[in-house]
């Protein structure tokens, strides 16, 4: 009976660590450690949190400030990066904040974090946390000038960098106010104070994955004074007549090709530019066809004219381009009561055919 005992309890030791053995096979190592030591690494591992919190201050334009909610009982913490798709280690540190430094200028980055214990001289891991992205700051906006002024307008400039957009501010009143974003490395400015002074400044912005905004240091302070307006007279409007005028005359190829076929309207001229100056003279848009009509406003000033000016010869350009028998004269009037043009008065201005 005592004999039938021994051999139960013999065999019942030999089948619990028959047991053990097999569950310590099961589990995975972590490195060369002996299986049967793997057992307590392993529960520890499961033991390892999982990160959370994580978050990011961009310090400049090279250096990205990475915190997370501390792990109970991590002996410390790897910070991983991703380049070229796939995860990479960064650092290990001790506590939960790290700067990764050395970064480029205005880059979108993407980071995590997973807590580790040491056991047995090895690194034990727990989870990765969840994925954060964010950006370092551009660069400093550099060459800001002043490149065109008028009366009411003002055009800056400045030199490329890489960022998302750029910031333009104006100091008003001793505050500075943001007055455009741009895509472009030049923006024109409106409806100035003849014969001012006014000041800007440039920044450049890069926005993250998140849609946050990341924003470089300020450019150089520039000034730029608008010119002293100088309203239009019934004098400069005769002149732009004249020019624009001459101006068609001069695109007008197919007059002088054919201008001796012309006959047959009764009108009589013994030269090319008598028949001119008569299309000149006769032509209002009563008694003839006009395509479009633009209006010029008393309260405009001359540099407002001499655009005007630029933009009509545009516009006999394309015409010519597309007519090329169609012969343009131009004609100012004071503006009717029946054309939709506001404020009143103005002058408005027809091609006429």
């Amino acid at each position: 009976m005592g004999l039938s005992l021994n051999l139960k309890k013999a065999a019942a030791v030999l089948l619990t660590s028959v047991t053990l053995m097999s569950a310590a096979v099961a589990l995975p190592a972590a490195d060369n450690t002996p299986v049967l030591s793997q057992t307590s690494i392993t529960v520890d591992a499961v033991s390892v949190g999982k990160p959370t919190g994580l978050k990011s201050k961009t310090l400049s334009n090279s250096e990205i400030k990475l915190t997370w909610k501390k792990v109970r009982s991590a002996s410390g913490y790897t910070v991983y990066m991703r380049e070229n798709g796939k995860y990479k280690k960064v650092a290990n540190c001790k506590s939960n904040t790290y700067t990764v430094k050395k970064l480029p200028n205005a880059s979108r980055k993407y980071f995590k974090v997973r807590a580790y214990k040491t056991v047995k001289g090895k690194k034990v891991y727990g989870a990765y946390s969840a994925s954060w992205n964010t950006a370092t700051n551009p660069q400093a906006c550099k060459g800001l000038k002043v490149s065109k002024v008028t009366d009411k307008e003002i055009t800056l400039s400045w030199s490329k960098i890489g960022c998302t957009n750029y910031r333009v501010y104006m100091l008003d009143n001793g505050k500075w106010e943001l007055v455009s974003v741009t895509n472009y490395t030049s923006c024109t400015l409106y409806n100035f104070d003849g014969n001012s002074t006014y000041k800007f400044k440039v920044r450049a912005c890069k926005k993250d994955d998140r849609n946050v905004s990341h924003y470089g240091k300020y450019s150089s302070v520039v000034s730029a004074k608008t010119h002293k307006q100088v309203k239009i007279t019934q004098a400069d409007i005769d002149a732009m007549q004249k020019e624009l005028q001459e101006y068609s005359r001069s695109k007008a190829n197919y007059i002088r090709e054919h201008y001796t076929e012309f006959w047959k309207f009764g009108i009589d001229y013994n030269t090319v530019d008598e028949y001119f100056a008569l299309l000149d003279n006769e032509l209002t848009p009563e008694n003839a066809s006009y395509d479009d009509v633009y209006a010029i406003h008393f309260t405009d000033t001359k540099e407002d004219l001499q655009e005007f000016i630029e933009l009509y010869k545009r516009h006999l350009d394309y015409e010519y381009k597309i007519r090329n028998d169609v012969y343009y004269v131009v004609h100012v009037d004071c503006c009717p009561n029946g054309i939709d043009v506001k404020p009143f008065p103005c002058w408005t201005v027809y091609p006429l055919y």
